[in-house]
């Protein structure tokens, strides 16, 4: 009986974690599964569909190819390295910044909270694609510039979060011993207050990670992305689309991905939030 149950709780996360686990590998490895390579036009294959066989050279074209004859499947894994790249960087710097926020707000309160939670309203009450629009039309395009926009349009949850749970943290017998026997508040914050948010930050940046893929690739899709020469899933979409009736695979099947990915992003964190309510 309680093995059933155990194998009931957890297939959540059995699955989400071989699914994850495979995407990140063939992404991250995309040199090593790419059966082609991505940049490498071709006149003689443009838009072949998928399962085809090209024409300037032996071989297949699994997805088939774009408007330049490169393949798709290729560009697939090498967008999908850096879209994933850019989405985990940007849940980091999001969750270190906004985990500090929520903690520093939460502990202390009184005016420092007010300043805090003022700030966060005032970026929730504007939509994080318009904020992010307008970020990189001032700080412009590029890799480094994208990470800043989505770490900053993404802070705001992180700390409201934390903040939420730090409250009722710092009322607990051992937090007010610990104060009691002169324990400084940053030792509080870092012995007792912190590793009791881990869980919870950690499931937020899975939930996270998913809005980030989606942003970024919003972002790549209006052209306003890393450069677009180099291949990501927004962008993929963004080039297909004029030729979505004669080519229907350029934006669909990145689209499929996308939302495959995001699907199972959501997986693995409704699982770690079955965790947390255990």
């Amino acid at each position: 009986m309680n093995k059933r149950f155990s194998i009931q709780g957890n297939w959540k996360g059995i699955i989400s974690i071989t699914l994850l686990g495979f995407i990140f590998i063939v992404t991250i490895f995309a040199p090593f599964f790419s059966p082609f390579d991505p940049y490498k036009q071709s006149l003689q294959d443009i838009l072949i569909p998928p399962l085809s066989q090209f024409s300037s050279h032996s071989g297949i074209s699994l997805l088939g190819t774009d408007q330049l004859g490169r393949d798709v499947l290729s560009r697939l894994l090498y967008g999908g390295r850096m879209s994933l790249w850019m989405s985990v960087m940007s849940v980091v710097f999001a969750g270190v910044v906004g985990s500090c926020i929520g903690i520093i707000s939460g502990y202390y309160g009184g005016k420092i909270d007010a300043l805090m939670m003022r700030l966060a309203d005032i970026q929730m009450s504007i939509p994080s694609m318009l904020l992010a629009i307008v970020m990189v039309a001032v700080l412009g395009s590029g890799l480094v510039n994208i990470v800043i926009v989505l770490s900053i349009t993404g802070w705001v949850t992180f700390a409201r979060v934390v903040r939420s749970q730090v409250l009722s943290l710092k009322e607990l017998e051992y937090v007010e011993a610990a104060k009691a026997m002169g324990v400084s508040n940053f030792a509080v914050m870092r012995r007792h207050i912190l590793p009791n948010t881990v869980f919870t930050i950690v499931t937020q940046a899975a939930l996270q990670m998913s809005r980030m893929i989606l942003l970024a690739a919003s972002l790549s899709f209006l052209g306003l992305g890393v450069d677009v020469s180099t291949p990501t899933w927004g962008g993929m979409i963004n080039d297909g689309k004029n030729y979505i009736s004669s080519a229907w695979w350029l934006s669909t099947i990145p689209g499929i991905i996308i939302a495959f990915v995001i699907l199972t992003i959501n997986l693995f964190s409704d699982w770690l939030r079955d965790k947390a309510e255990v």
